[in-house]
């Protein structure tokens, strides 16, 4: 029987051991999120941005303008977390309506409005260097990325560039924290065609009139001064 005891604590203490030790090392910083295959990126406003895992016991501390702190349990099978439901929400009072709105959808990402988590979660590391990079992913696709290292918003990338409304009907919105400079717009349609071509001056947020657009799905090409490109894809209504 003693054996018998012995073999169930080894299992037990494999199992609570059994996650990614980086995931517990150091503080988490959110990157990105991915929402409906669209990426958005954290507005500059000086607000916390810190998002920590704990062990014993097994608890997610996230704070941007709001905050929670929750506990989770892990399905080491699968490579899955599960927050639990209906969390204490902290209000950070968020006075912009920018940093408000990417709140709201961060935390859209984990939870629905009625409290119950988007379980199960699935999460994976990646090292590039020195840096670490974290992927949490709801049942429905949409992605928060975290990094060991805070987003630095001081260098302008263009991968910063967030698009809105998708899909549009009149008006594709292009927003970053950052100023750009020039940006050389180009959209293509699904088989590849130049329709719109466009060099602007971006001030952190431009506007592209995209109504005489057919309905379908269309490709937003950036690229800035130095040569730097990235692609959005977009839903014209």
């Amino acid at each position: 029987m003693k054996q018998l005891y012995f073999l169930i604590f080894l299992f037990t203490v494999s199992i609570c051991s059994a996650q990614d030790p980086q995931l517990f090392e150091n503080p988490w910083y959110l990157q990105k999120l991915n929402i409906d295959n669209t990426d958005y990126l954290p507005p500059n406003g000086g607000y916390p941005n810190s998002h920590t895992f704990t062990e014993n016991p097994f608890k997610f501390s996230s704070s941007y303008c709001d905050a929670i702190n929750v506990a989770v349990t892990y399905d080491n099978q699968n490579t899955e977390l599960s927050f639990e439901d209906y969390p204490l929400f902290l209000l950070g009072f968020c006075t912009d309506q920018q940093l408000q709105n990417f709140n709201d959808d961060y935390f859209s990402i984990l939870y629905q409005n009625s409290g119950e988590a988007r379980n199960p979660f699935g999460y994976t590391i990646t090292t590039n260097g020195t840096i670490n990079l974290l992927e949490i992913t709801n049942p429905d696709g949409d992605i928060a990325y975290y990094s060991n290292e805070p987003l630095s918003i001081s260098e302008f990338n263009v991968k910063q560039i967030s698009i809105y409304p998708n899909p549009v009907k009149e008006k594709l919105v292009l927003n970053s924290a950052s100023k750009a400079g020039n940006l050389n717009l180009k959209i293509l349609n699904i088989e590849g065609k130049l329709l719109i071509t466009k060099n602007l001056e971006f001030e952190k947020e431009i506007s592209v009139d995209v109504s005489q657009l057919s309905k379908g799905i269309y490709f937003l090409n950036i690229e800035d001064k130095e040569g730097n490109k990235t692609i959005k894809k977009f839903i014209k209504e």
